[in-house]
């Protein structure tokens, strides 16, 4: 510091961390249900349990009262906070998702999408995570995992979305993989 110039330097890592997300079959039948079955925007709740610092399961879904339109998903607060507090303690706590669809749209989140996740994360405390999902009907997904304790944001290409299955998917596939052979030129 003779010459009065302070020098610093400082290297900064990143971590690839990436958060894996998986639907216990009764979640994802409900929701490739509602998002197939509806013309109209759905949205829905579901419990959520965190089985590694990064892996949580999507165990249940759950319809609360809405008024939808084919772009809106409108709450009426009154019926809303009525219909979330009927449910026991354990499931209550366990509510951890917020999903809806879009459509015939992409799942790029709309500024409704943005405000109304905003209010959802204020309401949370430093040690909770919450799930954000949008689904369109060629069953496209746009997932946030907001993981509060750890101070992460999971993004679309930091979540891998899978099927909770007795069997391991990937290990079944990789070896499908194997012996299913494709044709040229077919």
């Amino acid at each position: 510091m003779s010459d009065g110039k302070l020098n610093y330097r400082c290297n900064f890592t990143y971590e690839n961390q990436k958060a894996t997300v998986l639907l216990s079959p009764e979640a994802y039948r409900k929701i490739v249900a509602l998002v197939s079955s509806f013309n109209d925007e759905v949205a829905w709740h579901g419990t959520v349990i965190r089985s590694t610092y990064s892996k949580f399961i999507i165990e249940d879904i759950f319809v609360y009262p809405q008024e939808v339109t084919g772009s809106t998903v409108n709450t009426d607060q009154e019926a809303y906070t009525k219909w979330l507090y009927a449910f026991d303690d354990e499931v209550f706590n366990k509510i951890r998702l917020q999903g809806h669809s879009h459509v015939n749209m992409s799942v790029s989140p709309s500024g409704v999408n943005e405000r109304h996740r905003q209010q959802i994360l204020e309401q949370l405390e430093q040690d909770m995570f919450y799930i954000f999902m949008i689904w369109n009907k060629s069953l496209s997904i746009h997932t946030l995992v907001y993981d509060m304790s750890r101070n992460i944001l999971y993004e679309n290409s930091d979540v891998e979305v899978k099927l909770l299955t007795d069997e391991d998917m990937d290990t079944f596939l990789e070896a499908c993989g194997e012996i299913v052979r494709q044709l040229p030129g077919k």
